[in-house]
């Protein structure tokens, strides 16, 4: 690893980014699509599962400090086995990352610049992050601390200004599905709330440990309070039915706010927070692909993986899907189990019992 240090604030609002940067485009039509006027409540539930996850994570990093998920995988389960999973955790690291490009450069594409093809958001994308990465872990996570209370301010104010608008009657009756379908839409908000175990990856970069559990806590209760407050909004703006038929329920959002013809076409707000968001959650996708895959391999520099990890992004990214439509789907139907119910939670956790287990026994064994 670079020889640098970040504070657990700094890991805290990267964290903050990386869960708000997509959740809250895509969340509120999914949602709504499967519990509509109770959409709001999945948010709620899904903030659990995160809770979970960041107490999982930390408390495999304070069984093995300094060192990384990657890292202490070997030592968990063996070599071999361990090796195996962690070049699965690089693969994700990377089709994820490559998932996030395609989704900004598919926004442009529609939002922006019509003609323009998508290859041209995700190449300049992608340098724009090669750039930030090689410059080191330290300058990235400082400019995040510059972005994100734009992204907030701006997230706030699609969420305010179209108030006159709403009619929150469209929120009633409140839990009307049952809990079973409820716990099953929370799944899917929840994984992007899993996202959070990537604070695995940086933490032999902190400059302490004693306040981070308690920050990605709060993290994820606020990205769930955020994410409860768009779906709220967008219900009772929409109707819980249009909701879930809307592409993007925050670009509509924002286009409804007109105050007094002063304030109006706001959309843009959308766009800008969507470009810095997905710019800081590619850095740390790619920073933990490179890193963890430097690791794998034994080297302890990553920046020559810079490149081919460019290359790969956008190769990839071109591949993937083609249509909002076809985003939503695979969000609906396969992420959960791509994401929570396998390498964001249910691996980790089976981790942690492993480790548990083995320093029991070698405890008795002394």
């Amino acid at each position: 690893m670079e020889n640098c240090t970040i504070s657990e604030r700094q890991l805290a609002w990267l964290m903050t980014t990386a869960l708000l940067a997509t959740v809250i485009y895509f969340v509120p039509q999914i949602a709504a699509r499967s519990v509509e006027q109770d959409a709001w409540l999945t948010a709620a539930i899904a903030t659990v599962w995160g809770i979970i996850n960041v107490l999982v994570i930390m408390a495999l990093g304070r069984l093995f400090p300094g060192l990384t998920l990657l890292e202490y995988i070997p030592l968990i389960i063996g070599k071999p086995m361990g090796k195996l999973l962690g070049a699965l955790y690089a693969v994700w690291f990377l089709l994820i990352g490559a998932f996030v490009l395609r989704e900004l450069g598919m926004l442009l594409n529609i939002a922006v610049m019509p003609e323009t093809p998508t290859a041209v958001f995700t190449v300049t994308g992608i340098a724009l992050v090669f750039y930030a990465i090689r410059s080191g872990l330290e300058v990235w996570t400082r400019v995040n601390e510059v972005l994100l209370p734009i992204i907030l301010l701006a997230i706030i104010a699609v969420i305010v200004l179209p108030v006159p608008s709403m009619d929150f009657r469209r929120l009633l009756p409140i839990a009307d599905h049952p809990i079973g379908a409820l716990l099953a839409s929370s799944f899917v908000s929840a994984s992007w709330r899993g996202e959070v175990f990537m604070a695995s990856m940086f933490l032999p970069a902190l400059s302490g440990l004693q306040r981070s559990t308690r920050n990605l806590v709060l993290v994820v209760v606020l990205v769930g309070l955020i994410l409860a407050a768009i779906e709220v909004a967008a219900v009772a703006t929409f109707g819980g039915v249009q909701t879930g038929q809307l592409e993007l329920p925050v670009f509509s959002l924002a286009r409804m706010i007109n105050l007094g013809k002063v304030l109006d076409r706001v959309e843009v707000l959308i766009v800008f927070t969507w470009i810095l968001g997905n710019f800081v959650k590619l850095c740390i996708f790619m920073y933990c692909f490179v890193l963890g895959t430097s690791q794998l391999v034994g080297c302890k520099q990553y920046q020559f993986l810079l490149f081919p990890a460019a290359v790969l992004f956008v190769a990839l990214a071109d591949n993937e899907l083609q249509s909002v439509a076809e985003f939503t789907d695979f969000l609906t139907n396969v992420w959960a189990a791509y994401a929570l119910l396998s390498f964001e939670l249910v691996i980790p956790l089976f981790l942690y019992v492993v480790a548990c287990l083995r320093l029991r026994s070698k405890r008795r064994a002394t």
